[in-house]
């Protein structure tokens, strides 16, 4: 794909946005460099339609859906499965995530999260607790619970970042 629209173009190159900029003579023969900014692609649609917040990443976890509990329809195994308790109906979402590879992260924001299931890879889930930050170790397809709360209060868990952890990609 050619983009010669001006200084700041955007390209959108296997789900991961990159900023192609060009300094000089279009006649010049050297190729505009592009730099990697890992946004999230479409993370403004995702906060409209899902209402999660998706920040940046490698492009090797991204967001598929979101199901409400009222549905009683998880995410499919071997995705990621990201569960937010809401306080009024439908009560909570399912958040769930595509991989690719064995390595990558997605760093997001998710009040209220109680739980985390792991897709087909090894994952660490990093989540802010009253208490402290702390990483969670999820084994593939098993759920962790993620300081679910006590009685009627809903969970203080906001999650800040999935991380796979197989190995080399």
């Amino acid at each position: 794909m050619k983009v010669w629209a001006g200084i700041g173009a955007v390209v959108v190159l296997t789900g991961v946005t990159v900023a192609v900029t060009h300094s000089g003579s279009f006649a010049s023969d050297t190729p505009p460099t592009i730099e990697e900014d890992f946004n999230h692609p479409a993370a403004e649609r995702i906060l409209l339609d899902h209402g999660l917040k998706v920040f940046k990443g490698d492009g090797h976890i991204w967001f598929d859906t979101s199901r409400s509990f009222e549905s009683d329809e998880q995410c499919p195994v071997g995705q990621i499965q990201v569960e937010k308790q809401l306080d009024v109906a439908p009560y909570g979402v399912w958040y769930c995530f595509k991989t690719k590879g064995t390595q990558g992260y997605l760093t997001l924001e998710v009040p209220g999260t109680f739980g985390v299931r792991g897709g087909s890879e090894p994952l660490q889930a990093t989540a802010n607790l009253p208490e402290g930050q702390k990483t969670f170790q999820i084994e593939p397809n098993k759920p962790v619970a993620i300081s679910p709360g006590t009685g009627n209060d809903l969970p203080q868990a906001i999650l800040v970042e999935l991380r796979l952890t197989g190995g080399a990609s």
